[in-house]
């Protein structure tokens, strides 16, 4: 009982924390010259969170949690899982994202993740490591456990190495930031999550134009909801609250349909909560094949955005899958 208080005690003096940090970052970066820069937009990584329209936060797990919530970490059911997937934005601009996780034991998995999107006119480059915990089950249910988890995000931009006439503006941007999220059961079948992401951060460019300045990336606070709707059924809800004036908030929901344990079904819908901006609709779906403990799935998803609709590709390997009871008491239902 002593240890359940102190890890729910260590688990309020996180959040704690990550409110009074989120009470600062409106006041970050003094010297910024818009609250949306131009570079680093999310565009959103991993086709199964891209097929149920981005609705992730409170039911990822495995290498892709750490570009959604790092809390998920906690619920992989490997030893060892990797992923990798690509996509091209409105048929010009190559993103691919690779990551891998490793688990310490029942209770703590680290990770770290690259994404890179781009080209010679303008690169950019976000390394993210991440570290997650199970903090046991929570005094309100049995079912579930409660996970939190936290990742440091890395970023490099490069621009104007093209070929060109020599008169075009050249320069790149470094900076960092944090996330942070958790995952509270509150039934058998009904999970809610948070996931702050880019908080405590900034971007310093330079370039030899304007000189050297600073530019913060917006940060964002996701509130998500996942229902087991039955065996074989999921859905799941996101609220993506913009911290910044001039930022967007965001409206996801999306499913998942489990059949016969090797395949699935996904769809999504997205749109921002002002009128005239964006709105998509997503379809998914992915089939996997196991060998022994070892296991790989190809999911795809499709974006029918406004600008343009774009395929996304993905591959995850689970090596060495934990058992199955180990599996339940983690969190997540498996995944197909």
């Amino acid at each position: 009982m002593k240890n359940r208080e102190r890890r729910f005690g260590t688990c309020r003096a996180i959040v704690a924390s990550a409110a009074f940090v989120l009470g600062l970052v409106p006041n970050a970066g003094a010297q910024e010259l818009s609250h949306i820069p131009a570079a680093f937009v999310d565009v959103g990584v991993g086709t199964r969170e891209m097929g149920m329209g981005g609705a992730a936060v409170a039911g990822c797990y495995g290498p892709s949690a750490i570009f959604w919530n790092p809390a998920g970490l906690a619920a992989t059911e490997s030893d060892v899982a990797a992923m990798l997937t690509y996509g091209d934005q409105m048929g010009l601009v190559p993103y691919s994202a690779v990551a891998g996780v490793k688990r310490l034991n029942d209770r703590w998995v680290v990770g770290a993740g690259l994404i890179y999107s781009g080209d010679d006119a303008l690169s950019e480059m976000t390394l993210l490591l991440a570290g997650a915990a199970d903090l046991g089950t929570p005094p309100w249910t049995d079912s579930g456990r409660v996970l939190a988890g936290a990742s440091v995000r890395a970023r490099r931009a490069s621009f104007g190495n093209n070929e060109s006439d020599g008169q075009q503006v050249t320069g790149g941007a470094t900076g960092a930031s944090l996330d942070a999220g958790a995952v509270v059961p509150l039934s058998a079948h009904a999970r809610a999550a948070v996931s702050m992401r880019d908080v405590a951060g900034a971007l310093r460019w330079d370039t030899s134009s304007s000189g050297a300045y600073d530019e913060a990336v917006p940060p964002v606070v996701v509130f998500g909801m996942a229902l087991d709707l039955g065996k074989y059924l999921v859905a799941e809800v996101d609220l993506d609250k913009a911290l910044r004036l001039d930022g967007r908030d965001l409206v996801s929901v999306g499913c998942e349909a489990d059949l016969f344990g090797i395949t699935t079904l996904r769809a999504g819908y997205r749109r921002a909560l002002s009128p005239d901006e964006l709105e998509e609709f997503s379809v998914g779906g992915g089939a996997s094949v196991a060998m022994g403990c070892y296991e790989a799935t190809l999911d795809l998803a499709y974006v029918f955005g406004e600008l343009e609709n774009t395929l996304r590709l993905g591959l995850t390997f689970d090596l060495g899958r934990r058992d199955a009871a180990d599996a339940t008491n983690a969190g997540p239902p498996a995944a197909p």
